[in-house]
């Protein structure tokens, strides 16, 4: 095996250092990451999402919840998933269970809501956060394999490009796809609980052409483990202690992520205000979705080429710029009351469709560059995980606008996402 291994590096070396199936991989991942994209537009959690739940609720924190939960299902697990999987040959197989077990509940839950659960306001709530809930749990599984492959078959002179032709492809199709959203929900064909569960069942179904690609992605082949290694893996707290204690780069790209993550603080609370304060149409909601759309492909082309030029730190600060300005326009629309600047609204998204793209351009782009190639799940998952200190953030901003007001909501979130931007300035340049 050792000597086929030898063999291929070599084979690779000659056709330019690009490893075996190149093509087929960049192709079945550049498929999978624009129908994810798609099917996330259906089912926006900072815009359709929060305002179905605004249908089951009252209460801003419970709205609030709803990224809380999303956030915790996908972050938190993700370095116990990492520690076990790291040391496995194949990761491709935990993928796969994860997606064929988590991606039906979007189709389970368009039942329910066509069925008419939604007559029990609080049934139906709790039915949706526990599908979304579940749904996001076994998601993070999948995407600590999913990174590990990735950075396997795609080297990081080609990630800009598979990234950036994956976020403008599916910024294009969010674009319709923002329109046909509020399409839907306005239309008198589909009243509502319908309409939602006709959103629910479209990005169920935009899931399927991004399963059957991963299903055919071509795992390369890995170094067996050395039989002069250690027959079990250190513990967690140990594997914790090596990667915080040794690498000062992981320690800052955390810090910075956990102070520009304060943006969820505000985050499903925009629609809110639009709507609800500043007096737009509830049609906005797709408005909303096709800008964020539209910032996203701003993005793909400008920080895909920043990454790929000057590398993935260039591509964290223009993200964290773009990240400042949503709290800030919203804290000016709200203060000035005019009506001519709440027209302006969409930008508040646009900006967040460049937050969005922001996080694998730049900083798990980053984390692929600092982590050694034999720790990589281990480096993605407990970087997720750490990023669970960011789970209650939503929840926290809901309850911060019930006691407060909304100028001190963005206030607040403008400063923290403006200190996130100061400590990502002395991450180290890993391309020197």
């Amino acid at each position: 095996m050792s000597a086929h291994l030898e063999t291929r590096k070599i084979n690779n070396a000659n056709s330019g250092g690009l490893p075996p199936h190149f093509r087929h991989n960049f192709t079945v991942l550049l498929i999978d990451y624009v129908f994810f994209g798609i099917a996330y537009s259906f089912l926006n959690p900072n815009t359709v999402l929060p305002a179905f739940a605004r249908t089951l609720t009252a209460s801003e924190p419970l709205i609030g919840m709803v990224s809380t939960v999303m956030a915790a299902g996908w972050l938190l697990p993700q370095f116990a998933v990492g520690a076990v999987i790291g040391p496995k040959p194949r990761k491709k197989p935990y993928l796969l269970r994860a997606i064929y077990v988590g991606r039906p509940i979007y189709f389970l839950l368009a039942l329910v809501i066509w069925a008419g659960l939604t007559r029990h306001a609080d049934w139906m709530l709790g039915v949706f956060l526990a599908g979304m809930g579940l749904f996001n749990i076994l998601d993070g599984v999948a995407s600590v394999a999913w990174f590990d492959l990735m950075g396997a078959t795609i080297p990081p002179t080609r990630r800009g490009r598979l990234i950036g032709a994956a976020q403008l492809l599916g910024g294009l199709s969010g674009i319709g796809v923002g329109a046909l959203v509020g399409a839907i929900l306005s239309s008198p064909m589909l009243p509502y609980p319908r309409n939602y569960a006709v959103l629910f069942a479209l990005g169920g179904l935009a899931l399927l052409p991004s399963t059957i690609a991963l299903t055919l992605l071509r795992e390369p082949e890995r170094e067996p483990p050395s039989p002069s290694a250690p027959a079990a893996s250190p513990g967690l707290r140990r594997q914790l202690g090596e990667v915080w204690g040794g690498w000062p780069d992981f320690r800052r790209l955390v810090f910075g992520r956990w102070l520009i993550g304060l943006f969820g603080l505000a985050l499903p609370f925009y629609i809110l205000h639009a709507t609800e304060v500043v007096g737009l149409p509830e049609v906005v909601v797709g408005w909303f979705v096709s800008a964020q759309m539209v910032g996203g492909i701003v993005a793909s082309i400008g920080l895909g080429w920043l990454s790929e030029r000057w590398g993935p730190r260039a591509a964290i600060w223009a993200g964290a710029t773009a990240t400042l300005i949503s709290p800030l326009l919203a804290l000016l629309i709200h203060l000035t009351g005019s009506r001519w600047l709440a027209q302006t609204y969409p930008l508040v998204y646009f900006c967040y469709g460049i937050t969005n793209n922001t996080w694998m351009m730049g900083m798990f782009n980053y984390l692929l560059e600092i982590a050694p190639e034999d720790r990589r799940p281990l480096f993605v998952g407990l970087y997720n995980t750490l990023g669970g200190v960011l789970v209650p953030v939503s929840f926290l901003g809901g309850v911060l606008l019930r006691l407060t007001s909304y100028p001190v909501l963005f206030a607040t979130t403008a400063l923290g996402v403006a200190g996130g931007l100061w400590m990502s300035l002395g991450l180290r340049d890993t391309r020197k």
